[in-house]
């Protein structure tokens, strides 16, 4: 299979991004950049990038040399903390704790948990408390988070529960004299979002998102196999799974569930020659279309995700999210070209 991946779209969503919302945007590249390959996808131009883990991290300073956040730092890694110079989100006391009195991290986020319930301090005293710890041990808080779990109203109760951990942040910074951390939300809820200094833009980079500017970086392709005419009654796929109800011709094409095809994807439909076919079995190595066309060879591409049938598209014939999509196609054999 192959994933084609337009960096110009990326470049342009965020350009969009940052026109609709005015501020400066943290460009998410975890899980090897939502599939589109993080080290490709970071050549996109952001104030800082954020990404999960330790190792996303050391991979990405080989390319960037802005900030790089790690949005789920763990203990057993501080080391590539230091050696990397990345900038942990914190959001829990044990880590806290470790990362202060090992003197591998010089400076940090702060994450609070504004109603996510994941991962963040709870309270405005835990935020502050945190806060406090690290300006006397000489760790610098740099900025401090909140993740939002959904958008609409829940965003501005969520907005009431973080301004009450920056109040008590900032009052206290201001009269110790100790400069103003800066403060980040998620893209997700930018409309209510203004007044803080960054947005962590994840899913609207690659083409996903309420502003109608942005547009699918992502194409994933294939080709047929081979052909077979089957007659009313003949089946196709383990156990019989598809039985034709009149004459058709059914194309095997490279890719199953091995390559992010999933077997929930049984009748949604991919483009064959500009027509769409629907998909009538999935293996682990390849799946299954029929149609009534006899006009497809072996050799032949068949679009498996596009602008026309995208990430949502086929999250929905799922049942799933087009998150899980996106990263799908992430899988050892797929053939990435960059345009």
């Amino acid at each position: 299979m192959i994933v084609t991946v337009r960096k110009e779209r990326i470049e342009r969503n965020l350009k969009n991004m940052r026109l609709a919302t005015g501020k400066p945007l943290i460009l998410m590249c975890k899980a090897n950049g939502y599939g589109h390959g993080m080290l490709e996808v970071a050549r996109a131009e952001a104030a800082a990038y954020g990404v999960a883990t330790e190792e996303e991290g050391a991979r990405l300073r080989a390319v960037v040399s802005k900030d790089i956040l790690v949005s789920a730092p763990r203990l057993s890694a501080l080391d590539l903390i230091a050696k990397n110079d990345l900038v942990p989100i914190i959001g829990e006391e044990t880590y806290l704790k470790a990362a202060v009195f090992s003197g591998k991290v010089r400076r940090c986020h702060l994450k609070a948990d504004s109603g996510m319930h994941r991962m963040g301090l709870l309270s405005p005293k835990d935020c502050l408390d945190a806060a406090l710890f690290l300006s006397e041990h000489g760790v610098r808080l740099e900025g401090i988070a909140t993740h939002y779990k959904e958008s609409g109203e829940n965003v501005k109760k969520q907005n009431e529960a973080f301004d009450a951990c920056l109040s008590a942040i900032k009052g206290a910074f201001s009269a110790r004299g100790l400069p103003l951390p800066i403060t980040h939300v998620t893209a997700s809820g930018r409309a209510d979002a203004q007044k803080y200094d960054m947005l962590r833009v994840g899913l609207a980079a690659y083409g996903y998102g309420d502003l109608d500017a942005l547009a699918p970086a992502m194409e994933v392709s294939s080709e047929i196999l081979c052909v077979k005419r089957l007659a009313a009654g003949d089946t196709l796929g383990y156990g019989s799974g598809f039985r034709a109800k009149k004459a058709l011709t059914a194309y095997t094409v490279l890719g199953g569930y091995a390559d992010g095809i999933d077997r929930r994807e049984v009748g949604r439909e991919v483009l064959c020659k500009g027509a769409r076919c629907r998909i009538a079995a999935v293996c682990m190595d390849t799946f299954e279309v029929v149609t009534e066309r006899v006009d497809l060879c072996v050799g032949d591409r068949v679009i498996i995700m596009s602008e026309e049938l995208d990430a949502a598209y086929v999250a929905a014939c799922r049942g799933s999210i087009p998150y899980e999509v996106l990263v799908g196609y992430d899988t050892p054999r797929a053939e990435m070209h960059y345009e």
